[in-house]
């Protein structure tokens, strides 16, 4: 079966099969989770089970039928997979007027079409209200299946006629396995260990960092950054950051905050006795701060993170980082 492919998230996909099974889909369905967790691949889970052609239902998706393989290699003619870059106000109306035009006009093969809009989330208000349009009556034949990384971000009218289902990311041990199943060339465990520690057990980043070498240059930079905040070396943490100011690159700068946000995360989770086996802070590390600092840390991230979408100087938003890290441990 398709799902024994999908790792963790077992509610998930058991809620994905009480559809299939009790023969009440809804007719929008929201995934919810953050970047690199897997949302993408389960939406085309989801459509294989709608057009699955095997007769037994619990056995849906089955992985093996014509529908499921076309589905799963982006093929089908009645699945259409539609989005953009990964950046705020990017999916624009446009988008979807055309989507709505095309709803209307029946599947080729199967019962449905199904419409996998990525990352919702960064639709203009427009866009939106365009989607809420079609969402509100939808044509029978038609299912839509969103993404999004924070349903705050989702206009409450779409959210209301939405059956949300959120996605995990997987414990270390998960993570592992499915690198060993995913990556073909043969790489040393310790590889594959480093990939799932630094990612915080989330699959997609995992792999980003086995196969990018800048990807895994910045999940290092981002272990220096959370150790020097927990040390408090100032003159460390600034050393650290300006590469990434002094290369004005934005989309690199997130992702080392992306890191640093995973490292704090770690500590959480061992000071919280989570999944201890698989991490390398060390013990300075994860006494120098209590469990509530770690969160003032993270919301700390997660505003110098909106600043650099913002478009505030990259200079300015390392200040006020390092100047606020401080602050709290003093």
């Amino acid at each position: 079966m398709l799902l024994d492919h999908f790792y963790s998230n077992e509610k998930a996909k058991q809620t994905l099969v009480n559809f299939l099974t009790d023969e009440r889909l809804p007719h929008t369905i929201l995934l919810e989770g953050e970047d690199g967790c897997g949302k993408t691949t389960f939406a085309r889970m989801i459509a294989a089970g709608i057009l699955c052609g095997q007769e037994r239902r619990l056995q849906r998706p089955c992985g093996e039928c014509i529908n499921c393989r076309l589905i799963m290699s982006d093929n089908h003619p009645d699945v259409f997979v539609e989005g953009s870059e990964n950046k705020a106000n990017s999916f624009h109306v446009e988008q979807i007027r055309q989507i709505r035009s095309d709803a209307y006009i029946r599947p080729n093969n199967g019962e449905y079409k199904v419409y996998i809009l990525r990352n919702v989330h960064n639709m203009t208000e427009q866009a939106q209200n365009a989607l809420l349009k079609i969402i509100e009556e939808p044509p029978k034949q038609v299912i839509f299946i969103l993404t999004c990384n924070n349903r705050a971000r989702i206009l409450p009218t779409i959210l209301s006629r939405s059956a949300v289902i959120p996605l995990f990311t997987c414990t270390h041990k998960e993570c592992v396995n499915a690198l060993k199943e995913l990556v073909r060339e043969e790489l040393a465990p310790e590889r594959l260990e480093q990939a799932a520690r630094f990612s915080q057990g989330n699959i997609g980043k995992a792999l980003e960092i086995l196969q990018n070498e800048k990807s895994l240059k910045a999940a290092c930079d981002a272990r220096r950054v959370g150790e020097s905040i927990c040390a408090g070396q100032e003159f460390e943490l600034l050393s650290c950051l300006q590469e990434y100011t002094e290369s004005k690159k934005r989309e690199d700068f997130l992702k080392l905050l992306d890191g640093v946000r995973a490292y704090f995360f770690e500590m959480i989770r061992l000071k919280n006795g989570v999944d201890t086996q698989s991490t390398d802070l060390s013990v300075q590390a994860k006494n120098r701060l209590t469990t509530l600092q770690a969160v003032q840390i993270i919301d700390i991230i997660d505003t110098a993170a909106a600043q650099v979408v913002q478009n505030v100087g990259l200079g300015l938003v390392a200040a006020s980082f390092c100047a606020k890290a401080k602050s709290l441990l003093q």
